[in-house]
């Protein structure tokens, strides 16, 4: 993947209006779909104002725990 490409693509989920939570999770499915890796994991590292910050992880293996159960 090229690194400009990745680049413009999260820079695209600045001005949406959806959660850390559900861009997270979107940039994570539309990796694994173009992708097709054996592990992936992203890591959401926001520091929104309010000094409020929010760190999500998404990985394959939390997803393979999530089908299972």
């Amino acid at each position: 993947m090229e690194l400009k490409s990745l680049k413009l693509y999260l820079n695209a989920f600045r001005d949406a209006y959806i959660s850390h939570e559900e861009s997270t999770n979107r940039i994570f499915s539309d990796l694994e779909k173009k992708l097709q890796p054996r592990f992936l994991e992203v890591t959401g590292d926001f520091n929104p104002r309010g000094n409020v910050k929010t760190v999500i992880r998404v990985s394959s293996q939390d997803r393979k725990k999530l089908a299972k159960g």
